[in-house]
């Protein structure tokens, strides 16, 4: 029993510390809007108005944390730190349930913690990972309750609504768990398990639709009201089909990977057991698949499939898409992992039965694949932690020197006036919205005499590492003047080396007096 607690301890406390090492923050273009969000509804309320608003999946864990904790950057990003170092328990239950020996699902576990992926998904803040860790939940209590089939219908058809209150994607899934019910029934009779699932469904979300008739007079305003989408000429399908399979395979915009080699070695051995499969008497081999393969490659593959080739807005009169981001991915992140993590178990069983070392056959290949893992992570997270770290250490600054004012771009600016200095009396100047380097060139000479003596200026510090306006705010390099002599260099920091021009963080403090 003490093993059987301790082992998922062991791989929690693990996710966790690689999650702390390798931790980015605040680094994606869409952490203002929802760092915004998580604070409205801690302290007015929710705007049912607004369709982020009636995502309350995406704000719920957010206010508690809020309200235990404070404000914060840990606060902000604790609910889902947990969640991305919960997924590796997840996967060693998941495994443990599948027959799989206990120390095998401790070596999954601990390779799923270690995706690089994973990781870097766990280090920053994405509305997708609460939408995974909910249908991750869904598929494992569709395993632990498989012998009581009321009890898995229900929890899964909670968890799955708690999930589209979240991402309206989560109806991506539904085609292959239509898929699963009818071949139940059809095949074995079973009816049990989808006549809970789908009731218990039905009376949750027409509860939910209830309310918002009740309260902003329409049944469905997460279906009517959603982010937006652009149409897609025909010509540019091709290319546009082509950039989460890029991100998969290849990696992020500044070339440092995602995935790492999980996506290939995935694919080799899935060829590789599909072969087998197809010819068991040639190749006399264990290694088949089997029905925990076709599951997970049902949950990763329906949702990717969907997710690529589905228009966003149910619009079929032209290819309605929203930006491809990576973060959108992170759904099928951790079904491919644990998948690999079988197939390399399964591969060990089959081939290293006979040999002398086959005691630690599986171990060794654990070992070699988890530090390669986090070699790549390293690789993955690196500009992130870049921006982080010059941020933090401009922090540390700005609290020793205890600035009256501080001026920089608009967009960090929330986080270090609300995030991060919020205990302070500090008058913070920003040019609000996102502007090129010349409108804050400009913005600057005409409002710096007004500054107070010794106000700060924070530059390079420019908008997002990801799908950011990397040539927005005070990027010196492009402005055509030099700053005004009153400005004199406080201290130099790190080089953001990831720009496509990198260049180093500066502070300034104006001393007009002086020049």
């Amino acid at each position: 029993m003490a093993i059987s607690l301790i082992l998922p301890i062991a791989i929690f406390i693990f996710a966790l510390i690689l999650r702390y090492y390798f931790f980015s923050g605040f680094i994606l273009g869409d952490d203002p809007q929802e760092f915004a969000l998580c604070q409205h509804v801690l302290n007015h309320g929710a705007i049912l108005e607004d369709q982020l608003h009636l995502r309350f999946g995406v704000w719920f864990f957010n206010v508690i944390s809020f309200m235990l904790l404070g404000v914060s950057e840990f606060s902000f990003f604790l609910p889902t730190v947990l969640m991305s170092a919960s997924i590796p328990v997840i996967c060693y239950f998941l495994l443990t349930n599948w027959g799989y020996s206990k120390k095998n699902s401790f070596l999954s576990g601990l390779f799923v913690a270690s995706a690089p992926f994973e990781i870097f998904i766990g280090g920053l803040r994405a509305n997708d990972l609460i939408f995974t860790w909910l249908i991750a939940l869904a598929f494992l209590s569709f395993f632990i309750f498989k012998k009581k089939p009321i009890l898995q219908g229900e929890s899964v058809a909670f968890f799955l609504w708690f999930a589209f209150y979240v991402k309206l994607w989560l109806v991506y899934l539904f085609p292959i768990i239509l898929i699963y019910y009818l071949f139940k029934y059809l095949k074995k009779k079973e009816w049990k398990s989808g006549l809970s699932f789908f009731s218990a469904s039905a009376i949750l979300h027409s509860i939910t639709a209830i309310i918002w008739k009740f309260h902003i007079d329409m049944f469905l305003p997460f279906l009517v009201e959603h982010p937006p989408s652009y149409p897609r000429p025909t010509e540019q399908l091709i290319n546009l089909f082509q950039v989460y399979p890029g991100y998969i395979l290849y990696g992020a915009e500044f070339g440092n990977t995602l995935f790492g080699f999980i996506p290939y070695l995935l694919i080799i051995l899935l060829t590789l057991k599909l072969i087998i499969s197809l010819y068991p008497k040639r190749f006399l081999s264990e290694f088949r698949f089997d029905k925990f393969d076709y599951y997970l490659l049902g949950f990763y593959g329906s949702f990717f499939l969907f997710l690529n080739f589905f228009p966003n807005t149910f619009v079929f009169d032209q290819y309605y898409s929203i930006f491809r981001i990576f973060r959108y991915l992170t759904p099928i992140s951790f079904p491919m992992a644990i998948h690999l993590a079988k197939l390399l178990i399964d591969l060990g069983k089959a081939y290293f039965k006979d040999v002398k070392f086959k005691k630690y056959a599986i171990l060794i290949i654990f070992v070699l694949i988890i530090s390669v893992n986090i070699i790549q992570a390293e690789e993955t997270t690196r500009p992130g932690r870049i921006y982080r770290n010059n941020i933090l250490e401009v922090v540390d600054d700005i609290r020793k020197e205890s600035p009256e004012a501080i001026v920089l771009d608009s967009w960090p600016s929330i986080f270090l006036e609300f995030a991060y200095l919020g205990d302070m009396d500090l008058e913070v100047n920003v040019l609000h919205l996102k502007y090129t380097p010349a409108d804050y060139e400009n913005w600057l000479r005409e409002e710096q005499y007004n500054f107070k003596e010794g106000t700060m200026l924070i530059t390079s510090l420019s908008s997002y590492v990801y799908y950011g306006c990397r040539s927005c705010g005070f990027v010196l390099h492009q402005f055509e003047n030099e700053l005004d002599p009153g400005w004199k260099v406080y201290k130099e920091y790190g080089t953001l080396s990831y720009l496509p021009i990198p260049e180093k963080v500066i502070v300034y403090v104006w001393e007009p007096e002086l020049s």
